[in-house]
């Protein structure tokens, strides 16, 4: 079960039981505690008190299982407890995504273009030919594209993965020479 995602019935009954084997009591119980967790969050500054119990409650109750079998003591405080790390999780600094990287300069890639091609005169026809073969396509229909290039080469798969990791080796050697020759803009 997801943290975030409501218990199903089953693992409610579990925890009301839990609670209290009196359903009556357990109700009562579990009102009190949910009233006292959303207390603790604003207590502790936090604007989204009534999500945060939400939460401690599912994550407590994703344990219901282990807690009748295990926890001996008052369930209130193992609420309490749960509470606490939700609260710290929810505190931590997220880390800022990275900026977005500047699209490439046009001169570079026209440069690597360039060099592509060459490379690609360069090679075995047939070795170029299985590299921009094994670039058609996108998606699912890649997948597909791939395994019949297998089939009409009759290679496995694999063998046509490793053909191509080989190649793709000796193409980005070749690009690198070739753009270290080449004069910059």
């Amino acid at each position: 079960m997801n943290r975030r995602e409501p218990p199903d019935q089953v693992a409610f009954d579990k925890l009301l039981f839990w609670l209290d084997p009196d359903r009556e009591k357990a109700g009562e119980k579990y009102e009190k505690i949910q009233f006292r967790l959303i207390r603790i969050f604003t207590a502790r500054g936090c604007n989204d008190a009534e999500d945060l119990a939400d939460v401690t409650i599912n994550v407590v109750t994703s344990k219901i299982d282990w807690l009748l079998a295990n926890y001996v003591g008052e369930p209130a405080l193992y609420f309490y407890a749960v509470a606490k790390k939700i609260y710290l999780e929810s505190i931590k600094p997220r880390p800022e995504p990275p900026p977005p990287l500047p699209p490439p300069d046009r001169s570079e890639v026209e440069r690597a273009c360039t060099c592509l091609d060459k490379c690609l005169q360069e090679m075995d026809p047939t070795e170029a030919l299985l590299v921009t073969r094994y670039h058609d396509d996108d998606g699912r229909g890649r997948i597909q594209y791939r395994k019949q290039l297998a089939i009409d080469l009759n290679i496995s798969r694999n063998a046509l993965r490793i053909r191509a990791c080989h190649l793709h080796a000796r193409l980005k050697t070749c690009i690198e020479k070739c753009l270290a020759q080449l004069p910059g803009d």
